[in-house]
This record gives C-alpha cells, structure tokens and sequence, in this order.
C-alpha cells in the first residue's frame, strides 16, 4: 500500500455517513462501496486496485472505533457507524494537515 490519502480516507468517510443517514437500509461496507465504485453492491478488486487503498482504511477506521474489529462492518448497526464515520473523518482530516 502507498502513502496514505488523509483527506481522501476523510472524504469518504463523511461521505460514506451521509450516504447512511439518507439511506437507511446501508450498512457501512455498502456505503464505502457505494462512494468508492457506485455500487453499494460492488466486488472488491483487490489490493492496489484504483479505491482499494481508500476502502481499505476507511474500513478499518470504522471497524476501529466502533470496536467491532473482525466481525467486519457490515453488521454495524448505522447509529453506531455514522457518528463513528464522523469522528475518523475529522481526524483523518487533521492528520492530512486540517483547513
């Protein structure tokens, strides 16, 4: 994996909330698909595919501070993932340098 894209990992987290609060039935891996490649139903392409890196910290980040790391994130319920989506998307965007 590359450097990371603070402010990209940022921008689809925010993305990915708003994504759940205007559609109920996302769970947090079909909203990340879903701002990454379109489709809330989208294959993964593998590592180093063009929006795999961004998923993929994105991913973590909510699986992180939910607490439900390895139980993967689709079975996070929204009113969990979002303000956590929220929360790693500010500080992914401070660690990209803020503004």
């Amino acid at each position: 994996m590359s450097a990371v894209d603070f402010k990209g990992v940022a921008r689809l987290l925010a993305a990915a909330a708003t994504a759940m609060e205007r559609n109920p039935r996302l769970n947090p891996d079909q909203a990340l698909r879903l701002v990454v490649w379109g489709d809330a139903r989208a294959q993964y392409p593998g590592a180093g595919e063009p929006g795999a890196d961004l998923y993929d910290e994105a991913h973590t980040a909510i699986e992180a501070k939910t607490g439900w790391q390895g139980h993967g994130i689709d079975h996070i319920p929204a009113k969990e993932a979002i303000p956590a989506a929220r929360a790693e998307a500010a500080r992914f965007h401070e660690m990209g340098g803020g503004h």
